[in-house]
Parts: C-alpha cells; sequence; structure tokens
C-alpha cells in the first residue's frame, strides 16, 4: 500500500510539473492534473490536500533532484576539493538544463508578481548555502579567505545566474562541462587577486552575519545579542573578584557602536575583547563572540587564550 501511494503521489508530481512548466502553476487547475493523470479530483485532493501542498511537494522534488548527487559528490574520497566544487557545479547546472522548461516558467511567474511570493523553503535555504559555500572557499583556500566570503559568494552566484540564463536562452552552444571548469577557474582568479591586494571586502562582516542569522535557528546568536546578554550580566553581577562593571560596560558600548558601523574597526574591537577577559562572568558569550569574529579579526583568539592563561 505505501508503494503504491509513492507511486501516485510521484505521477502526480511529474504530472503538474508538466502542466505547470506548459501553462505555469497559476494557470493549472487541480481538474487538470488529476484528468491527466487518470484519477478523479476527489482522489487527488486525498494524496495533496491542497494546490499549495502540491506546490511545496514539487519544489522538495527538484531540490531533492539536485541535492542527492551533490550530497554524493561531497563524499567522494578519490575527488579532491577543487574537483568536488566543480563536479558539484556540473552536477547543478545539468539538473537546471534537465528542469529547463518547468523552472523557466516558475521563474516568470514569481517575475510577475514581482517576487513578493518566493517560496519559503527558497528562503531558508539562503543562509545554509552561505555557511556551505563559506566552508568551501575555507578548504579551498585557507582561513585567510573567509573576510571576503560575501564578496566571493555574490561572485559565483552572479555567474550561475548568468549561466543559466544561458541554459534557458538555448541559443548557446557553451557546452555545461566547460561552463563548470570555467567558474572554478575564475574563482581561483579573483580569490587569489583578492588575497593579494588584501582590499577591504564590500561584503562587510556585520552584513555576512545578518545573512547567516537564519541558519540553525535560535542556536546562533548575532554579535548584538551577545552585547545584550553580556551588558545585562555584568550590570546584575556582584562586584567581588572583577574590576569595576562600568570599565566593562563601557567597553560593550564602543563593541556595539562598531557592530553598528558598515565597516567596523578591528583593531576597536580587537582591543574591547582584551578589556572584557577581566570579567569572569561573560566569558562564555565572549567566547561565543569570539568564534563570530575570528573569521575577520584572527588576533582575536590570542586575547582568549591569553585571557584563559591567566
Amino acid at each position: 500500500m505505501a508503494d503504491k501511494n509513492a507511486n501516485r503521489q510521484e505521477l502526480i508530481i511529474k504530472t503538474a510539473m508538466q502542466l505547470f512548466a506548459v501553462k505555469g502553476s497559476t494557470s493549472t487547475s487541480m481538474q487538470e492534473i488529476a484528468e491527466l493523470c487518470g484519477i478523479s479530483k476527489g482522489s487527488l485532493y486525498l494524496v495533496f490536500k491542497s494546490k499549495e501542498e502540491l506546490e511545496r511537494s514539487i519544489y522538495m522534488h527538484c531540490l531533492r533532484m539536485i541535492h542527492d548527487p551533490l550530497q554524493r559528490e561531497e563524499l567522494q574520497s578519490r575527488s579532491s576539493p577543487r574537483e568536488k566544487l566543480r563536479n558539484q557545479v556540473e552536477i547543478l547546472l545539468t539538473h537546471v538544463y534537465e528542469l529547463r522548461e518547468f523552472l523557466q516558467r516558475q521563474f516568470q511567474e514569481l517575475a510577475g508578481k514581482g517576487g513578493n511570493e518566493v517560496p519559503e523553503w527558497i528562503r531558508k535555504a539562503s543562509a545554509p548555502l552561505v555557511l556551505w559555500f563559506q566552508n568551501k572557499l575555507n578548504t579551498l583556500y585557507g582561513p585567510q579567505i573567509l573576510p571576503y566570503t560575501g564578496d566571493l559568494f555574490l561572485f559565483a552566484d552572479g555567474m550561475l545566474h548568468a549561466f543559466i540564463r544561458l541554459i534557458f536562452g538555448q541559443e548557446s552552444q557553451v557546452a555545461i562541462s566547460r561552463m563548470a571548469d570555467h567558474l572554478v577557474d575564475l574563482l581561483d582568479i579573483v580569490a587569489q587577486g583578492l588575497l593579494t591586494g588584501r582590499q577591504e571586502p564590500l561584503i562587510t562582516a556585520g552584513v555576512l552575519e545578518s545573512w547567516l542569522n537564519g541558519h540553525e535557528g535560535s542556536r546562533r546568536r548575532s554579535p548584538l545579542q551577545l552585547i545584550k546578554e553580556m551588558r545585562n550580566t555584568l550590570s546584575s553581577a556582584p562586584s567581588d573578584g572583577q574590576p569595576d562593571a562600568d570599565d566593562g560596560l563601557e567597553s560593550l558600548s564602543i563593541l556595539e557602536s562598531e557592530f553598528l558601523m558598515p565597516e567596523p574597526r578591528k583593531a576597536i574591537i580587537r582591543g574591547m575583547i582584551a578589556n572584557l577577559q577581566a570579567y569572569p562572568a561573560v566569558q562564555g558569550e565572549l567566547e561565543a563572540l569570539q568564534k563570530l569574529v575570528s573569521p575577520y579579526i584572527p588576533n582575536s583568539c590570542a586575547f582568549l587564550e591569553r585571557g584563559a592563561e591567566t
């Protein structure tokens, strides 16, 4: 019975995708889907309670089609990190090509709605994607590249969108394998240029943190949340065995001001982290803060290590 239900669900999803590719989801009725499947409308609603539920299942079906081979490539032990990334780009673009009629129609409908009805799963997927890309960069180029995570993410995302437009246009004679090679080659060149030039990142630590805030839900706290928690702790902690809380509160205020700036100053953040080492009551939050800023201010680790030794 379970296999029969699964087969029927798959039939409905694939049939709906065919209709959506031709007419769009808005112009396709559940009655049309049921008729093309050779089932009654009532039977269709026994599988999917609403059109919205069917649309969510279609999106998840597409996501699994792409995610599963990407994950298999990630676990491929015989490939180098660079080879894995190159192969994953080819896998992604190949599946976009296979789904191009359906995806192109969906993008057209989203554009017609002004982009205000982007599926929730797409919005939720953005933060884990940035985090995955950050880990890839660390593996490929080392921790010194991490301050440029946002810049390189925008670059790679823009290149992928350009390739997808070529695929949708159908007039391109560029092979997908060449697109994958080209993207990874350009990523190497841009990453090396950023490291050599040592210019300030366009996407600051604060902006990148706001992108990542959606990942891991409540387990991940922003720098401003941690500062607020430390301020509450210092305001209520007994003064025995630690310096005057006013000095710590002033350091927290300076830190808060820096994180609200478009380009926080590294020297100021290092200095305030060093000052707060004198307050044992806030060490847990301070360590969490250090983990958030360490990719951008590597020397902050040394402050924590010295504080732990004393």
